[in-house]
């Protein structure tokens, strides 16, 4: 009976070391950030939802108009035309926590330690590869896609791979991509980001314009696109392992492309499950959202 007791206690005395522990582990884990981990950084998130907000709605909205030289008594002024449609998507919801025995517990308290964080950034890591994947690829079991494969957008074909081509006709060939996007939009919309293949990155960081030039592929391209011509801004140029052969160009902003997470990962309180404690968490996003398919361009063939 004793030895039932002593047990008891001391399980609840390992909850309770737990639960004061899941502060301090929370603090540096949450924050950490991972190399492969790049969503964050190419899609605008969006966190303002309620945590439980079932959807997300947002509005897009076009003008049809044009102005003309009218009369002074004339009265056919020419109106505008606002055309507004609504969108609405799902949040869905995810999980993932971790464990830790009672007798590690029981250790640490022992031994004056703190609980190890690596059932945490373990987690951590886990969650933020589902909502990298999601952005970039989609969901085949929820049926959406993602950045870099949405079903819709314009799509035109190198002439030749970059592997076969000079360093002007890669440029040539990013150029057009680039000004597509602006002709496509009149002028409006500038795409500012390129993502590329690990290989085709690899080739221009590495690949010199010329034998006798210190100046790679890379920079002439950094140095001489259209976008940093007009702007006056860097163009960003990241390798990415989910492309194999494609380019994507398009603008970083969330009137662009944005990814609701109205519940980043969230850990509850830790809970007894016979000699085990577990921290149970929590997340809700929803797939990314295109809103301007026209400032997105894919490129194939590379």
């Amino acid at each position: 009976m004793n030895m039932q007791v002593n047990v008891r206690d001391a399980a609840q005395a390992a909850l309770g070391f737990a639960v004061s522990q899941q502060s301090h582990i929370e603090t540096g884990v949450l924050k950490r950030k991972y190399p492969a981990i790049r969503y964050a950084e190419l899609v605008p998130v969006d966190t303002s939802a309620n945590p439980f907000a079932a959807s997300v709605t947002h509005f897009s909205q076009d003008s049809v108009g044009k102005a003309k030289f009218i009369n002074g008594k004339s009265d056919d002024v020419p109106l505008v035309n606002l055309l507004r449609e609504k969108f609405e998507q799902g949040v869905n919801l995810a999980g993932i926590g971790y464990q830790f025995s009672v007798e590690e517990i029981g250790q640490a308290q022992m031994l004056g330690q703190n609980l190890s964080s690596d059932g945490a950034e373990a987690a951590n890591l886990a969650f933020n590869q589902l909502v990298d994947e999601v952005a970039f690829v989609g969901n085949a079991d929820l049926g959406v896609q993602g950045l870099l494969n949405t079903t819709g957008i314009t799509t035109s074909a190198a002439a030749k791979t970059f592997a076969l081509s000079t360093p002007q006709e890669i440029l040539a060939e990013i150029n057009s991509t680039l000004t597509g996007i602006m002709t496509a939009t009149n002028g409006v919309e500038m795409a500012d980001t390129l993502l590329m293949p690990l290989t085709q990155y690899g080739d221009i960081a590495t690949r010199q314009i010329a034998p006798e030039s210190t100046m790679t592929v890379l920079q002439f391209i950094q140095a001489s696109n259209v976008y940093t011509a007009m702007t006056g801004q860097p163009l960003t140029i990241v390798a990415t392992h989910r492309l194999t052969n494609k380019l994507v160009a398009y603008k970083r902003d969330p009137s662009v492309v944005k990814m609701h997470m109205p519940m980043p990962l969230q850990f509850l309180a830790p809970q007894m499950n016979k000699l085990q404690i577990l921290v149970p968490g929590m997340f809700r996003f929803a797939p990314v959202n295109i809103r301007t398919p026209a400032a997105i361009r894919y490129k194939t063939g590379l």
